[in-house]
């Protein structure tokens, strides 16, 4: 697989998303970003989790379940298994590309939930995506079709190492809910760095969620 192949694949997605409804610009690029990390995951690639829900097999098995929603479906699905793998991996109260706070995670359901009924839609790209290795920062070329108004930590500022525990934490400074608004596009761009330091195992980039609440002035 080249960094072409996932920059292309990015952005035929995100082109695939809006066609079928999402609108909101953010939402758009994280719902992306997840199903791409997904499908890198599957059992016929990576094989970080046990799914196919991204590929050509699984899209058929739910267009005879689902075939209006089929779309909606494996979104769903795909959301659902990232989530799970990422939540063995790090503590409960934490931001991680499957996990952006109850109040993101709100507004991604409800995005989800409005796609409309279309049999027609696929997505073809993440189907047809193949990854036999990874090299070292490989999210690269996904990190770069995103907006550019944002920085991203670098591995030096890492508050710890990759590779070594099934999940690394990118910051000691931890993120409230306002934070995680104020600064989701550059957040999200740092997560997909992190990701891209996964090369033969999953190891989960995470930071920390904070409590709205001031304890000592309170």
């Amino acid at each position: 697989m080249s960094s072409g192949d996932l920059g292309d694949a990015f952005t035929s997605t995100k082109q695939t998303l809006e066609d079928a409804g999402i609108q909101d610009r953010f939402l758009s690029n994280l719902i992306t970003s997840r199903l791409l990390i997904e499908r890198v995951g599957e059992s016929d690639n990576q094989a970080w989790w046990d799914s196919l829900v991204l590929s050509e097999t699984g899209r058929t098995r739910l267009s005879e379940v689902t075939p209006k929603t089929q779309l909606k479906s494996q979104i769903n699905l795909a959301s659902e298994v990232g989530q799970k793998a990422e939540s063995e991996r790090i503590p409960t109260d934490s931001i991680a590309l499957f996990s952006f706070g109850p109040q993101m995670e709100s507004r991604y359901s409800n995005a989800i939930e409005n796609i409309g009924s279309n049999t027609d839609i696929r997505l073809s790209a993440l189907e047809e995506l193949s990854t036999d290795s990874l090299t070292e920062e490989w999210t690269q070329s996904i990190v770069t079709e995103l907006p550019s108004a944002s920085s991203v930590e670098t591995t030096a500022e890492f508050a710890e190492t990759p590779g070594s525990s099934g999940s690394f934490l990118l910051s000691q400074d931890g993120y409230t809910q306002t934070d995680l608004e104020e600064q989701k596009l550059s957040l999200l761009k740092t997560l997909l760095h992190g990701y891209g330091y996964c090369t033969t195992q999953l190891d989960v980039p995470y930071y920390q969620l904070e409590s709205e609440i001031n304890f000592e002035s309170a």
